[in-house]
């Protein structure tokens, strides 16, 4: 499938495990997908809730600074 990335080892393993099952590969996909997104809407998945946030924390703090917009109270830690 063009723009699809390469799979990796264990997808190819997997891939052949599920077809000795009888298992079609991109049924199963797409329930191992629609299980996972169920979970992170409804709020199941904290570690991956928390990982995002913290990614797009960092990207707006990195942001501000690159723009000089940061302003840090040094004697108000609380306020940082």
């Amino acid at each position: 499938m063009a723009g699809r990335k390469k799979e990796s080892q264990y997808q190819k393993a997997a891939e052949q495990i599920l077809k000795q099952k009888g298992i079609d590969i991109n049924e199963w996909r797409r329930d191992v997908l629609n299980k996972r997104k169920l979970e992170i809407m409804s709020d199941q998945d904290k570690d991956w809730t928390e990982k995002t946030i913290d990614e797009e924390a960092t990207k707006l703090v990195i942001e501000a600074i690159r723009l000089n917009q940061l302003k840090i109270d040094t004697n108000n830690p609380t306020h940082n």
